[in-house]
This record gives structure tokens, sequence and C-alpha cells, in this order.
């Protein structure tokens, strides 16, 4: 098992996909450190990447109108019409599928940003839309929707058009604090709506959910979390199973082998390290997991997503800009 130094270091190592590898990737020109904007009509998509990776900033992705399929954190979620969600820094996204066409809003800021504008240290105990106990997929109601999307709207136009004019950055800082506590607003009020207290079986299943996200690098037993839980392993299996369709062994198992397909995505890191960094004894018993899960041996799985990768990049260099412009 690991110590706490050895666990923080494997979390550090762990990589990311950051702010700007994204922009690369989904064909973006970066707008402003920190904060970027995205309004999509009706618009034909192109997911470019289906692997799973993990985000450094807030990203809220609402659509107006098709749907959008991923998943975070291992929970499945189609983004249909009039729904919005908020993916937070460090979860794990990936991406399922899309409509054909699609039209959204899409808004990507980092703590930092927050800081710079205010919000995050002056309202911090107001600020909803952080708090841990957050539903943060919901259905919007029409007014919402004509809101929102008029602030979403005047501030892409205010970021595209006004970047260089007299006082951009003050009309820009504004335009985005309306957005956000907009946001919090909505959120909060449908977070209070559908406040309602979780059966036992629920709250055992969410608090193992919580567990799993923290230990899954070094625990890979259901013994484990069931004493952390306080029940015994037939019972939080069964419970588990009952809740969200999957027992705790698949959910660990498929937790280990989205984080092992992070690692493998990237080309710093040796399958013999993959296995290390995932607390696997050596490189063998490593690769006889990830085989059994997913049909392939690590080898054969990163060169299959290095030839995606390749075929995406020759795909993209043939589509205009705007129809990569809103996949997030």
């Amino acid at each position: 098992m690991m110590t706490t130094e050895q666990t923080k270091h494997t979390e550090q190592m762990v990589r990311n996909h950051t702010f700007s590898e994204l922009l690369t990737i989904l064909g973006q020109t970066k707008q402003l450190d920190g904060l970027q904007v995205s309004v999509a009509e009706n618009e034909k998509k192109a997911i470019p990447i289906f692997y799973p990776f993990r985000v450094d900033q807030y990203f809220l992705f609402m659509v107006t109108s098709g749907e959008i399929s991923l998943k975070l954190n291992l929970t499945h979620h189609v983004i249909g019409e009039g729904e919005f969600v908020l993916i937070e820094p460090g979860t794990i996204c990936q991406f399922i599928g899309s409509s054909e066409f699609i039209s959204s809003r899409c808004l990507s800021f980092s703590k930092d940003f927050l800081l710079k504008v205010g919000i995050y240290q002056k309202y911090l105990s107001a600020f909803k839309l952080l708090g841990p106990d957050l539903n943060t997929h919901v259905a919007l109601e029409n007014d919402e929707i004509v809101l929102l999307s008029r602030i979403f709207n005047m501030l892409y136009a205010n970021i595209v058009t006004r970047q260089k004019s007299e006082f951009s950055q003050e009309i820009i800082h504004h335009n985005f604090s309306l957005l956000v506590y907009e946001l919090v607003n909505v959120f909060y009020h449908h977070n209070q709506k559908l406040k309602t207290k979780p059966t036992r079986k629920q709250d055992l299943a969410a608090r193992f959910m919580k567990l799993l996200i923290k230990y899954y690098r070094e625990e890979r037993s259901v013994q484990f979390y069931a004493g952390q839980l306080a029940v015994t392993p037939r019972y939080l299996t069964q419970t588990v199973k009952e809740a969200v369709g999957k027992t705790a062994g698949d959910l660990i198992d498929e937790m280990v082998i989205t984080e092992a397909m992070i690692l493998l995505n990237d080309p710093v890191y040796s399958i013999g390290q993959v296995a290390l960094l995932l607390q696997f004894s050596d490189q063998f018993f490593f690769s006889k997991f990830f085989k059994n899960k997913t049909s392939l041996t690590p080898s054969e799985y990163r060169k299959s997503k290095q030839d995606a990768s390749i075929l995406v990049e020759e795909q993209s260099a043939l589509l205009p800009e705007r129809v990569l412009s809103d996949i997030h």
C-alpha cells in the first residue's frame, strides 16, 4: 500500500488535459487567460476525442437543441435540449457521442479567473456552484434558457469584438459575473426543488462513490470500502448494485481501467510505469487485468489511440474551424 506522500506524488503525475491542450484538440483559438466562451447554432459536430481524460478547469455546458452523451466520473449523462451540466476541475470525462447537429453554449473558466474577477473571494459562502453536494446536471425552464442564452451571447460578443477597446476588461468581467450569478441562481433553484432525503441505500452508494474516487489508485478490494463504511462486503455489493445497476467490484474495476486509459494515452509513461502508478505488483498482472477488462493489451490499446489521433488530425485539417468550435 502507498504512503500518503506516495499517493500525493502519484496524483500529481497523472496527466490532465490542460485548458490549452483541449483548445488545440477542439480546433479553437484561445480567447482570454482562464476564460473561454463558445456559441454554436445548429452546427454539425465531429467529436475528436473518445478516450477518457481529466480536465483542469470548470466547464458549463448548455444544450438548446440536439444532445450530447458523455461520462463524468463513470456516471453516464445525456445532455439534451434545455439541459445544463457543470463539470468541475479534476473530473474524468469521456465523450460517448452526439446528435448530428447541435446548438449549445459553453463556458470554461479557471479558479484563477474567479479570483481575478473577485467572485470567489468575496462571495465564497454564497457561491452554491462550488458546493460539494450540488446536482450538476439540471433541466432548465424555458425562461431560464432564454435568459442564459442572451447573457452567453452577450459575453461571447464582447470577448470577440471588445478585447482591444476601452474598458473591455471591465465589460467582460461584469458580463462574466452576471452569467455566473445567474447560473448560481438557476442551480440553487433546481437543487432546492430536487432536494429530497435519500434512502439509506442511496446514501451508502453515494458515500461509496466518494470513497472510490478518493482511493481507487491504491485500494481495489471491496473489503476495504466495506470496512470504511462499516458494512459487510456482501451488503455493500448488493446495495450498490440496487442503487446504480453495477456492483461495487464492477465500479472499482471500471475506475481503475479508466485511470489506466488516461495514463496510457500519455506517451511519457511506459506500461511498466503505469502498472506501478496503479499499484499492480508488476507489468504482467497489470496487462492481464487490462486485457481481461478491455479485450486489448495495454500495448494494443495505446497503439489504437495513437492511430486514431493521427486520423483525427488529418480529418480536422480538412474541416472549417466552426465545425469544431463547441465540442465540450
